[in-house]
């Protein structure tokens, strides 16, 4: 466990803990390759050039399809947002059947909001594919915001910033934990403690560079740091 900032000291304190869901909470492969492939195929479909765009992550590069096209057919736009969005879908939906809660997060997730610390999940996966996960996996949490329920998503600190305003909790008082950079990128937004998850063989590189607090090898590893002790019942 990496703490380059006292981030373990600073931890007990926190009133709310923000958590990325893919990766983080839950292990499922989603193929995003492919789902890569298909959104590049949809927008090339609707006569977009994504020679300028094919860098960015796949949400982004569909909005900015989208916000190009709209200038000149509003209609066409949407068109094109929808097809793109079945697209992704569908590929994570796919994804989700298959996944499950990763060790020690059922019985994390329960003891930190039996502790009264407020538990948010925060993701860029849509709500149909996580209500998939949900039906089977049992996670205790107090608010949960896909990227369907918002209208900036991660890493727009925003999208935290929703979820702490219905939480009830300010940045300063609430921890953001996620598997990807852009989860410390909007945790900082918001002013929130930032745990980065690194499992073992993962690249360190990016998650040192985004430079969180704390660096555990999994959600598991917080009991401690969160001052959780006692048995676990990974059956949540």
């Amino acid at each position: 466990m990496a703490d380059p900032a006292g981030g373990v000291e600073r931890l007990r304190t926190v009133r709310a803990v923000l958590f990325d869901f893919d990766g983080t909470l839950v292990q499922q492969r989603v193929d995003f390759a492919r789902m890569r492939r298909r959104a590049i195929e949809v927008l090339q479909g609707h006569g977009v050039d994504t020679t300028a765009i094919e860098g960015l992550h796949v949400l982004e590069m569909v909005e900015r399809a989208r916000r190009s096209l709209a200038q000149r057919d509003a209609a066409r736009a949407q068109a094109l947002a929808d097809d793109a969005r079945r697209t992704i879908e569908a590929v994570e939906c796919e994804a989700a059947e298959e996944a499950r809660a990763i060790a020690g997060v059922p019985a994390l997730l329960r003891d930190l909001r039996a502790r009264g610390v407020r538990v948010g999940i925060v993701t860029r996966n849509c709500r149909a594919a996580v209500g998939r996960v949900l039906a089977r996996q049992v996670l205790a949490y107090d608010v949960l915001l896909t990227r369907d329920d918002v209208q900036h998503v991660k890493p727009d600190p925003r999208h935290l910033g929703e979820a702490l305003r219905l939480l009830g909790v300010a940045g300063e008082a609430s921890a953001m934990c996620g598997d990807h950079p852009m989860d410390v990128a909007a945790g900082k937004g918001v002013g929130a403690l930032t745990v980065g998850v690194l499992p073992e063989g993962s690249d360190p590189a990016p998650m040192a560079a985004a430079a969180p607090d704390l660096i555990v090898p999994s959600v598991a590893a917080l009991r401690d740091p969160l001052g959780l002790d006692g048995a676990q019942d990974e059956e949540g």
